[in-house]
């Protein structure tokens, strides 16, 4: 939903780009991440610190459907019984037979799917909890950080730009940018280098949300590989914006050091003058 006028002119200054700010990421969702809510108040904060320095904000929204290739309702075992929550289906799984997706038309993709899922290096098939399905409460962007948003966008007169993302059932978009396997006949699955073009013609874009060790972490991997060389520090990663799936805290570590090293600026909230 691009809410920018026709001509775009919005340049310079500070973007910001939150990603999956949502209600079932949060504390007391049904995929809830421990410490988005004071992550979440830290973005406010900044927020309304730095209103008059934001020249952009893209918030990226989580969407999925009831039947995705990650939940346990697209899969059946020999006895039809659906994977729980946290089960890992490995390509193996799928061509022998030891899960079959449960609409026979869909199980020549999911062969396909797992096996360059797995070429991709980066993940297996994991069944994740229903989660940010569209329609439901849990898309919704947490209350008070949807408050602030709107204070800003009527502050600034312009819009949010907001982002879907995830609502190819075919394929897992932990990144906001691509999908973890291109769909053919779905270009959105590609690499979306208008965005990172967009967040590039601003001189910093600040980057937080929901998760550290998963959609944060890929959605800024997918960023700085499409980002202007020479302008790595331009992207800012607030290390207190963002926390870990429980259980993931290693990937959450290993991203924000990889993040350093590749020249990222990285820093808590108040540490970094956002306004220069």
């Amino acid at each position: 939903m691009d809410g920018v006028p026709a001509k775009d002119d919005y340049n310079g200054g500070l973007a910001l780009f939150i990603i999956d700010p949502q209600v079932d990421f949060h504390e007391g969702g049904s995929l809830a991440v421990s410490g988005a809510i004071q992550d979440s108040k830290k973005i406010i904060k900044l927020l309304k610190n730095f209103r008059d320095h934001i020249e952009r904000i893209v918030v990226t929204l989580d969407t999925h459907h009831s039947m995705h290739i990650h939940t346990g309702p697209f899969w059946q075992d020999a006895n039809g019984k659906q994977p729980e929550p946290f089960t890992t289906i490995v390509a193996k799984d799928v061509k022998d037979g030891k899960w079959t997706a449960r609409e026979p038309v869909m199980q020549d993709w999911a062969r396909q799917y797992a096996e360059q899922l797995e070429e991709g290096g980066r993940f297996q098939i994991l069944i994740w909890p229903p989660h940010c399905i569209l329609g439901t409460p849990g898309h919704a962007v947490h209350a008070p950080l949807m408050e602030a948003l709107t204070e800003w966008a009527i502050s600034r007169k312009r819009s949010i730009n907001w982002l879907f993302k995830g609502q190819n059932n075919r394929t897992e978009m932990y990144s906001a940018l691509k999908a973890e396997v291109a769909v053919p006949d779905d270009e959105t699955t590609l690499l979306n280098q208008g965005l990172i073009d967009v967040l590039s013609a601003h001189k910093k874009v600040v980057c937080c949300g929901q998760a550290m060790s998963h959609c944060v972490n890929h959605s800024v991997r997918d960023l700085l590989s499409g980002w202007p060389k020479g302008r790595s520090s331009d992207i800012i990663l607030l290390e207190d914006g963002a926390s870990a799936v429980t259980g993931f805290e290693a990937d959450a570590k290993k991203f924000v050091k990889d993040m350093k090293d590749a020249g990222l600026t990285v820093c808590k909230t108040l540490e970094a003058d956002f306004g220069s």
